[in-house]
Parts: structure tokens; sequence; C-alpha cells
């Protein structure tokens, strides 16, 4: 193996691993760079193997540019007493026909615990200062708010995994009622609210006496 390294103010500050092939440690095809000290750069940074000299980063600070999109983040820890779970960010699938989306990925059990898939509309997620959040909405006023243009609807739904029966919940409002359907069941709505109905319609007190039109 021989390589070089430069000196400044007598320390070494880089340089270069080769083989005595010519190749890198690892396989790349070029000698790796080591550098023994922090990275600043004035200016913007391009990583990849499809980076050109002179390239146009508008406002880009950092630049990934490739065709297989990922950022590694491994935990080295190896003392039992500290976290060493790995994750990555996924841009992606990497076969063809695969998926277009932006994915966190639990590295260590191979999950993708969040994912948004492209083509999704603005404001699809949104999470104001007050910790409130929106759904297809860029303001939510209360601490859940969904908004859409047909029926906006909360579904439950009880798959089996647990080994319980499944059964599915929809609570969903539109201008015709508020209503509770039961998916599972023929779509039954077994319970609507029409829109203008009288305060106190119906009414539990709490001694658990029911009034009809009366608080």
């Amino acid at each position: 193996t021989y390589g070089y390294f430069t000196v400044r103010s007598g320390t070494a500050v880089g340089g270069t691993s080769t083989t005595a092939n010519g190749s890198d440690q690892d396989g790349g095809g070029q000698a790796d760079q080591q550098i023994f000290d922090d990275l600043i750069v004035v200016g913007s940074l391009c990583v990849g193997q499809d980076c050109s000299n002179g390239e146009s980063f508008g406002f880009d600070t950092i630049r990934l540019k490739e065709n297989n999109l990922r950022i590694h983040f491994q935990d080295t820890s190896n003392s039992a007493s500290f976290p060493t779970n790995d994750w990555r960010i996924v841009i992606n699938d990497s076969s063809n026909g695969g998926g277009n989306y932006f994915a966190v990925e639990d590295s260590s059990s191979s999950k993708q615990v969040f994912r948004i898939d492209a083509g999704a509309p603005t404001n699809a997620l949104y999470v104001d200062s007050q910790g409130d959040l929106g759904v297809k909405t860029s303001a939510p006023v209360v601490d859940i708010h969904i908004v859409e243009g047909n029926t906006p609807t909360l579904r439950l739904e009880q798959d089996g995994s647990d080994g319980f029966s499944p059964q599915t919940w929809d609570l969903a409002g539109n201008e015709a009622n508020f209503f509770i359907r039961d998916a599972t069941n023929g779509s039954n709505l077994v319970m609507r609210i029409e829109p203008g109905a009288d305060g106190s319609s119906i009414h539990i007190d709490n001694n658990s006496n029911v009034g009809f039109g009366t608080d």
C-alpha cells in the first residue's frame, strides 16, 4: 500500500490510502481520501455519481445526485447501556417500476416507519406552532383538523392482527349529516345527526339520566 498526505502547521491534514495495484480499499476504483480535521466548505456541496464540474446549485447548499439516493445514520455504540439503532433516509425505490417517495427507515429492523408518496397534496400533513395537526390544511384551529372536499372521514380499523375479529368503523360528516358507519356490516349508518339539530337533542347528565330536547 502506498499513498500521500499533506502537512499543514506540522500536522497531517489529508491524504489517500491506495493499494499497490492502484485501487482503493473499498473497491470504488479510485483512492479514498481521509481528512483528519474539520471540513468547512464555503459554498455548496454535491455528492453522488452524477455530480458534474460547474454544477448549478441555485439555492441548494447540499445536493445528492445519482440514481440511488440514501442517507444512512449508523450508530457505532458498542456498550449495552447506549442506544445503537441505525436509521436511513430513503428516496424512491431502486427497482424498475418502483415507487416515488421520501421515507424514514428503521434500518436495524428494515421497516419504513414514515413515508411521503410523490404527488401528495399541499399541506397533506401540517403541524402549527401550537402543536395542532392539520390534514390537508395549513390553518388547523383544533388539535386535529381535517379538510376534504367531500365527507371528511376518520376510519377506525381493527385488522385482526392481535387475534380479535376484524371490524371497521367510520366517523364522518357532510352537508347531510354527521354519522357513525359500520363499514364491516353493509356500511350501515348506525347513528346520524342532521345539521341544525337543537342543542341537547340528546343529553346524558352526570346521573346517567337521558334527556331528549332538554338538559
